[in-house]
């Protein structure tokens, strides 16, 4: 039971891993933060909206996907508000902000990884196992590219990624574990939780990337390398 935890974990964190190496490849290639910050906001809307909201909607339906959608759009706006009374002291406004929303970005990946957890856990004694053990690899790769990228530009050195690898990879051990014991007999609930998540992550990434990008470029250039993230990562996921 156990050691299906360990291998949703270890399968997640090598995604989140290779996702991160690739940022750190990117970073040597960037024209600037507008470019990264545009291509993040394309790659992550690309991500949600060709794979996670078509996932939650089968799950659970529309109804209960909107109400997720607002419930995780509430919970950002609250979690903002908290987070901006909270100085982080890295002696620097700029990396303060990458670090925010690394923050909410690791949350929101986190909160998504738990259900994706319980189906692989469920699927243990199945055909479709070793699918879904590729699919936890080959999806957190793009997650890693998103989260690693504003981590990275706050200046964060390994010790500290290889934490937040650890944080949004463990969720997918604990519902393996669980998905193992109580299998997917609440799919509404887990739909719930993928909506709670999409919403979250819809808020972080209009709120903190693009507008970023925004800030430094034209809405134009802005709005056509976003494009170009979102034109790879569906290429990306016909592919796995």
């Amino acid at each position: 039971m156990f050691y299906i935890g360990v291998l949703g974990f270890v399968a997640t964190a090598i995604g989140i891993s290779i996702g991160g190496l690739l940022t750190m490849l990117l970073r040597r290639f960037q024209q600037g933060i507008a470019t990264i910050y545009a291509l993040c906001t394309g790659l992550i809307l690309g991500l949600v909206f060709l794979e996670i909201v078509p996932e939650s909607i089968n799950l659970g339906g529309w109804t209960i996907f909107i109400l997720g959608i607002v419930t995780g759009s509430l919970i950002f706006l609250l979690i903002h508000q908290t987070y901006n009374r909270v100085t982080t002291i890295t002696h620097n406004s700029s990396k303060d902000l990458f670090m925010h929303t690394g923050c909410l970005l690791a949350l929101s990946i986190s909160i998504h990884n738990f259900p994706m957890g319980i189906a692989f856990g469920s699927s243990q004694h199945t055909e479709i196992s070793d699918s879904i053990l590729q699919t936890l690899i080959l999806h957190n790769i793009p997650e890693g590219i998103a989260m690693f990228t504003p981590l990275l530009l706050a200046g964060l050195g390994i010790y500290e990624l290889l934490l937040f690898t650890c944080i949004v990879s463990l969720p997918v051990g604990i519902g393996a574990v669980l998905g193992s014991i109580v299998g997917m007999d609440y799919p509404a609930l887990w739909a719930f939780i993928i909506s709670l998540a999409v919403g979250i992550m819809i808020m972080v990434t209009l709120k903190e990337i693009f507008y970023e990008a925004l800030r430094h470029s034209s809405m134009v250039y802005s709005l056509l390398i976003s494009g170009v993230g979102a034109l790879i990562i569906g290429m990306y996921l016909k592919t796995i």
